[in-house]
């Protein structure tokens, strides 16, 4: 508990909250009440926890971690005001909040790979060599930009990669190919695309089956971004 304290916003006295939905406006937020009212209790709303120990009130955002460590604590759910679930944050720990928001969604992407590849064990889903994955391109989630003759375009990994649910599994452990390019949702719940269809016979020995799945980058299409360029320009045949 003591480290989830220091990774938490503290709410000892009234505090300056800044809204930047309406021009960072500042309102003072006072939680004495909810300190008194809900001593050994916590409340989660848009992926934001409050809890309140010895009548100290904090904030965190949501993670597993977190959870199992109030849970472990004993605290009860209940149903109070949740500072900072709604884009809403501290004036002066600014900086504080956004980095533990940093950290929370980092958490979030390691969550998901683990589920990920518990679902693919119990699928009978194997891994690929290291030498394999070293030659395919995994899609970002913040997009890859291209451009076609007729269009220009965002491509984005085949799934959420936030959590592993039923548009996830249908995906995990699939490929398809077009054109000389070959797509994949590999163990850890990421997109890979790859040059040539020799990796095929390696993801069907892997337990991976064929699916109708779309193929960046198999239609003539030029990434706009230079980094990303030069990352699929390293992708060998």
């Amino acid at each position: 508990m003591k480290n989830l304290k220091e990774n938490s916003i503290r709410i000892s006295s009234a505090i300056a909250v800044c809204w930047p939905q309406y021009g960072d406006k500042e309102e003072t937020l006072d939680m004495t009440d909810i300190g008194s009212k809900f001593n050994g209790c916590y409340a989660t709303n848009n992926s934001t926890i409050c809890f309140v120990i010895d009548h100290e009130v904090f904030v965190t955002p949501y993670t597993r971690s977190a959870m199992s460590t109030i849970v472990n604590a004993g605290l009860t759910e209940k149903h109070f005001y949740v500072p900072f679930s709604n884009w809403d944050y501290p004036k002066y720990e600014k900086a504080k909040w956004q980095r533990l928001r940093e950290l929370a969604t980092e958490s979030h992407c390691r969550d998901y790979e683990v589920d990920s590849a518990k679902w693919c064990d119990e699928h009978n889903i194997g891994e690929l060599s290291e030498e394999i994955l070293a030659n395919c391109f995994r899609m970002p989630r913040e997009g890859v930009p291209v451009k076609h003759l007729y269009f220009e375009d965002t491509y984005y990994p085949a799934c959420n990669e936030r959590c592993v649910d039923c548009t996830v599994v249908d995906k995990l452990g699939r490929f398809c190919a077009n054109n000389g390019k070959v797509v994949f949702i590999y163990r850890d719940g990421h997109t890979y695309v790859t040059r040539g269809h020799k990796i095929i016979s390696a993801l069907r020995a892997a337990g991976f089956k064929d699916a109708g799945i779309f193929v960046p980058f198999s239609n003539g299409e030029e990434i706009t971004n230079p980094a990303l360029a030069a990352q699929w320009d390293q992708i060998s045949k």
